[in-house]
Order: structure tokens, then sequence, then C-alpha cells
């Protein structure tokens, strides 16, 4: 194998199979391809992942904005608007605040602006579903290789992450991965695993909101979830858990995430 193509980082693949290489780069890639299999299986099961998550996704990131997440019309009264849309959002999530603790945990009761959770939840909800029963491959990136997990997820989301760290209260890092949002934006998904096998993930989207939220909590394709805001993600912990347990880990991954 020549140097130049010996010395080719991961990130190069990783763009090679995004298409955003220009036509030396690419040519480059896909000399490193015929004499290397092992880039060649890692370079094809991205592109399965790739396919898996267009399924999964791609008809609702070519769906047009909804008026309600539209920049322009956020600013304007929703007083009229407030009824109806409470009402469609415990039609479908069943949120609760959960603001029981003291300090922030304690500092709000469920808000009002429910809707843009609503979607955000049930694409973590349908991520947890689609991985958490892999066998094979269910992370990217695996435990062993948590620092690199945590600065690839830091880079690719622009916000700087922490993976939290839940062996306190008995959850194993299985590792983490890459996904898009419903909008195109680069989402992230961390997940863990109990003594009992149970499998746990952590939804983490880049958002330019800014500041926090109390948690919530919804019920969803029988998986519970909890959602929260923190400076500039939205974060969703999904899991076939007790709702007290869920409340409990999330406490943890809130403080140590950001």
């Amino acid at each position: 194998m020549s140097g130049e193509t010996r010395d080719m980082s991961e990130s190069e693949l990783l763009a090679y199979v995004d298409g955003e290489l220009d036509a030396a780069a690419r040519a480059r890639v896909e000399r490193r391809l015929e004499s290397d299999p092992v880039a060649a299986a890692l370079v094809e099961e991205w592109r399965m992942q790739n396919r898996r998550l267009e399924a999964l996704y791609g008809s609702a990131a070519r769906e047009p904005v909804p008026d309600r997440l539209r920049p322009d019309l956020m600013t304007r009264p929703r007083r009229d608007r407030a009824a109806g849309s409470w009402r469609q959002l415990a039609a479908a999530l069943a949120l609760l605040a959960l603001g029981a603790g003291s300090g922030w945990f304690g500092h709000a009761l469920l808000a009002p602006e429910g809707g843009a959770s609503e979607p955000l939840v049930a694409q973590a909800v349908e991520a947890h579903d689609l991985y958490s029963s892999e066998v094979l491959h269910p992370v990217e990136v695996k435990a062993e290789d948590s620092a690199h997990l945590q600065t690839w997820l830091s880079k690719r989301l622009d916000r700087k992450l922490s993976i939290p760290d839940l062996r306190p209260l008995g959850l194993s890092l299985i590792g983490g991965r890459l996904l898009p949002g419903a909008g195109g934006e680069p989402a992230a998904q961390i997940m863990y695993e109990d003594t009992g096998g149970q499998r746990l993930t952590l939804y983490v989207l880049p958002t330019e909101e800014g500041g926090e939220s109390a948690f919530r909590y919804a019920k969803l394709d029988g998986l519970e979830a909890i959602s929260w805001r923190d400076e500039n993600v939205h974060c969703v912990l999904v899991g076939g858990l007790p709702r007290e347990r869920l409340q409990t880990i999330a406490k943890l991954a809130y403080g140590e995430l950001i």
C-alpha cells in the first residue's frame, strides 16, 4: 500500500461516503479501497447506514417547514392558538413537567411552547428503535474510543460536548453515532446499557434557541422519554425504564453533557 493511501484518515473516508470530496480526493480514496478490503467494508457499512437513515428520515427532511417552526412566524402572538396546541400535544405525548427536585430541576413548570419538542421526541424514539436492537453494529464509534467519539461529535454538532459517565447509575457506555436531524442538521445518539442488557439512548440535537427548559416526560411507542433544552442543545433520553429511574439518569446526563 502506498504512503498516500496508508496515511488516509477516517474523516476522509466519511467525506467520501457523504460525497464531499473533489475529483482528485475521490480518486485517491477509490485507489485506497481497491487495495484495502477493510476500508472498503467500512465504507460499504457507512453507505448502508446512510440508506437506512434515508429510509427513516428522508421524507421528513424533504417536507416543508411547518408554520409553527418558521422563524418569521415564531414571534407572532400565540395566545389564540395555545389551547389547540396544548390539546394536540397532550394527545400525542402526555407530557408532564418533572420539576420536583431542587435547584434548576425545580425552576419551571411545563413550558407552554411545546410544539418543537414533539417531532424531536419522535425522531429520538425512531432512532432508538432502529439501533438499540442492533447486535453487531449498534454504534459507529465504540466506548473504547470514547475520547475520539467526544471530539468527533463535538466537531460535527459544532458544540462542546462531554460524553456523560453514567456508571454510577449502573449504565455502561456502548458508544455513539452521528444521525441526520429532520431538517438535515447533524444529531448525535449516545448509547448505554445496564447490567440486565437494557439499552438507553441519549439523542442530542444542536439548537440556536439558547437558555434552558424544564424536563418533559413522554411515552411513545411503548418507550419512556425525557426531553430538555440546555444552553445550545436539545436532548432526549429514551429507554424502556420506569419514569423515576429515567428521571434520575436524565439529571446526571444533564449535569455532565455540557
